[in-house]
C-alpha cells in the first residue's frame, strides 16, 4: 500500500508541478514581454532558441500553442512565424525528459529550500515576484513528483504479478499505443506520461517494445487534447492548433512505420544500437521521446508548403480576424510620442467611421455586406483594448506633461468609443427584426435613421473638426431625456403587446445614452491631440447640414 500511495503522490506532486509552471510562466507574459516576443520573432535563430526556452520552461506544448494563438490573434505577430515556435517548443519539451534520467535529488531540495525561504520573506506577496516564485515551486514540486514516482516503481519491480502483466501487456503493442494515447488526452501532456513510463521502465516493469508505443500514443494524444479545447477558434488561430495536431501526427507516423518494420523484420535494431549506446530501460524511453520530436519536425519541415495551403483552406481568416486588428499602431511608434500620438487618433477615427454600419441591419431599404453589430463589436472591441495598452505603455515611457495630457484625451475618447459600440450592439440586439415591430416602426426607423445620421456626421467632423462643424453636432447632440420618457409613456397606455413596449423601452433608453455619449465625444473634440488646424472645408459641411 505504501508502494501505491508513493506513487499515488508522486503523480498528484508532478500533476501539481506543471500547472503551477505552466499558469506563472503565462502570468509572466505581459505585455513587455510580448514586445520582447515580437522583437525575437524577427530573426531565425532567435525563433529556435525562444521556441526551445518556451517548451522547456512550460512543458506543454498546447500552452505554448495557445500563447502563440493569443499573440496572432492580437496581431503582435505574423501566423507564419509562429509556426517555427511551435515546431522548436515541440523539441523543447524534451528537455524534462531528458533531465528525468538524471538523478535530480539534490537540485530538488535546492528548489524547494530556495522557495521556502522567499515565502518566509513575503516576497510571495509581492506583485512583482509572486509568478516567478509560483513558477519555482512548480518546477521543484514537479521533480519531487518524479523522484516519488522512482522511488515507487523502484520497488514494485520486485511484485511478480504485476511484472508478470506488464511483460503480457507488451506483448500487444497496439493496445500499449492505446492505453498511451488515451492517458495523454486526459492529461494533455505527453511528457507526464513519458516520465511515468519511463519511472516504470527503469523498475523492470515495462519492456521497450510496450514502453516506445506508450510513448509514441503519448504524442498523439496530446495534439488530440489540443484539438478538443480549440473551441470556436477560426482563421489563423485554428490554424495554429491545426498545425499542432499535424505536427505531433506526422512524427507518430513516421516513428511507427520505423518500429513497425524493426520489429517485423526480427532484428530490432533500434533497441539494439541504444544498447550499444549504454542507455538503459528509462534512456531508451527518453531517446524515442527526443526522436519522434525529430521526427515531426523534420516531416513538417519537408511538407510545410502543401500543409500551410492545406490549413488556409481547412481555416479561412474570419471576419472577426480581419476586422479585430489595429490598421495603424504598433509598438514600433512608441518610440515617437507624436507619431504615436497620430496613430492612434487615426485609428479612432477608423472605428468612429465604422459605427453608423451597426445599424444597417435595422435600416429600411438599406442592403449591406457588413457584418452584424455583434461581430463588429467582438472584432473592433479587441481593437479598442490595443488602443488602450498601447496609450498606457505610452504613458509609461513618455512623462512630459504634454505627451501625458494628449494621452488623457485619447484614453477618454476610447472610452467613449467603447461604450458607443456596446450600445450599438445592445440597440441591434433589442429590436431584432425591424418588420416584427409592427406599429412602430415608423418610430423605430426614426430613431435608428437619426443616429445614423448623427454617428456619420461625427466621423465626418472628427476627421477634421472646425468650431462651426462642432456647434452644429452640440445641437444635434442636445438632451433628448424628455423626448423619450415622453414616447415611452405614450407606449403604456397605447394597448400595445407587452414585447413590443419592452423593446421600444429598451430602444429608447439606448438611443438615449448613445446621444449623450454622442455630446461627450463632440466636447472632446474641442480638446485636439495634435495642432493641426482645421480644414476649412468644415464650415461647408456646417452649413449644408443646417440648410438640410
Amino acid at each position: 500500500m505504501d508502494i501505491f500511495a508513493s506513487i499515488f503522490a508522486g503523480l498528484g506532486l508532478f500533476f501539481i508541478g506543471i500547472r503551477l509552471l505552466s499558469n506563472n510562466v503565462k502570468q509572466l507574459i505581459g505585455r513587455r514581454m510580448r514586445v520582447l516576443i515580437t522583437r525575437v520573432l524577427e530573426g531565425n535563430g532567435s525563433v529556435a532558441l525562444l521556441g526551445l526556452l518556451a517548451g522547456a520552461i512550460i512543458q506543454s506544448l498546447n500552452a505554448v500553442t495557445f500563447v502563440m494563438v493569443a499573440l496572432v490573434s492580437a496581431g503582435a505577430i505574423d501566423k507564419r512565424r509562429a509556426f517555427p515556435v511551435i515546431n522548436w517548443a515541440n523539441l523543447g519539451t524534451s528537455v524534462l525528459i531528458l533531465m528525468a534520467t538524471l538523478n535530480m535529488h539534490w537540485l530538488i531540495l535546492l528548489l524547494i529550500g530556495i522557495t521556502g525561504t522567499t515565502y518566509y520573506l513575503n516576497l510571495d506577496q509581492s506583485a512583482r515576484y509572486r509568478h516567478a516564485i509560483g513558477a519555482l515551486l512548480g518546477l521543484g514540486l514537479l521533480f519531487l513528483g518524479i523522484d516519488f514516482i522512482k522511488s515507487g516503481s523502484a520497488i514494485l519491480k520486485h511484485t511478480l504479478w504485476l511484472k508478470d502483466a506488464m511483460q503480457v501487456a507488451g506483448q500487444y503493442p497496439l493496445l500499449s499505443f492505446a492505453i498511451g494515447t488515451l492517458i495523454a488526452a486526459l492529461v494533455q501532456s505527453s511528457p507526464t506520461v513519458t516520465v511515468v513510463a519511463m519511472a516504470m521502465a527503469a523498475a523492470g516493469l515495462l519492456p521497450f517494445s510496450s514502453g516506445a508505443m506508450i510513448v509514441l500514443g503519448a504524442g498523439l494524444g496530446s495534439g488530440l487534447a489540443t484539438l478538443s479545447m480549440t473551441g470556436k477558434l477560426t482563421g489563423s488561430a485554428r490554424q495554429l492548433v491545426l498545425y499542432q495536431v499535424t505536427l505531433k501526427a506526422s512524427g507518430v507516423t513516421v516513428m511507427m512505420t520505423l518500429l513497425t518494420a524493426d520489429w517485423l523484420s526480427g532484428q530490432r535494431l533500434v533497441e539494439h544500437v541504444m544498447q550499444q549506446l549504454g542507455l538503459g530501460p528509462s534512456g531508451q524511453l527518453a531517446a524515442i521521446y527526443l526522436l519522434l520530436q525529430i521526427a515531426s519536425d523534420l516531416a513538417m519541415r519537408a511538407l510545410r508548403a502543401p500543409v500551410l495551403q492545406w490549413l488556409e483552406q481547412l481555416a479561412p481568416p474570419s471576419v472577426e480576424e480581419t476586422l479585430g486588428r489595429p490598421h495603424y499602431i504598433n509598438d514600433e511608434a512608441l518610440v515617437e510620442p507624436e507619431t504615436a500620438l497620430l496613430l492612434v487618433e487615426k485609428e479612432q477615427q477608423r472605428l468612429l467611421a465604422s459605427l453608423p454600419t451597426y445599424l444597417d441591419a435595422l435600416r429600411e431599404d438599406v442592403y449591406s455586406s457588413s457584418p452584424a453589430a455583434h461581430i463588429l463589436r467582438a472584432a473592433e472591441g479587441n481593437v479598442i483594448r490595443e488602443c488602450d495598452v498601447f496609450l498606457t505603455e505610452l504613458a509609461d515611457r513618455n512623462h512630459s506633461r504634454e505627451v501625458l495630457e494628449q494621452t488623457i484625451v485619447l484614453r477618454d475618447r476610447n472610452q467613449l468609443l467603447n461604450n458607443l459600440q456596446e450600445a450599438l450592439a445592445e440597440l441591434d440586439q433589442a429590436i431584432g427584426d425591424p418588420v416584427r415591430m409592427g406599429e412602430v416602426r415608423g418610430l423605430i426607423d426614426s430613431l435608428v435613421e437619426s443616429l445614423h445620421m448623427m454617428l456619420e456626421t461625427l466621423a465626418e467632423v472628427a476627421a477634421a473638426p472646425a468650431a462651426a462643424d462642432l456647434e452644429m453636432l452640440r445641437m444635434l447632440t442636445h438632451d433628448r431625456s424628455e423626448l423619450m420618457d415622453a414616447i415611452r409613456r405614450r407606449m403604456q397606455g397605447g394597448g400595445i403587446a407587452a414585447e413590443i413596449q419592452q423593446a421600444v423601452f429598451s430602444a429608447t433608453g439606448l438611443f438615449e445614452r448613445s446621444v449623450w455619449l454622442l455630446r461627450r465625444y463632440v466636447l472632446l473634440l474641442d480638446v485636439r491631440p495634435d495642432s493641426a488646424a482645421p480644414a476649412p472645408a468644415g464650415s461647408e459641411r456646417a452649413s449644408r447640414y443646417s440648410a438640410a
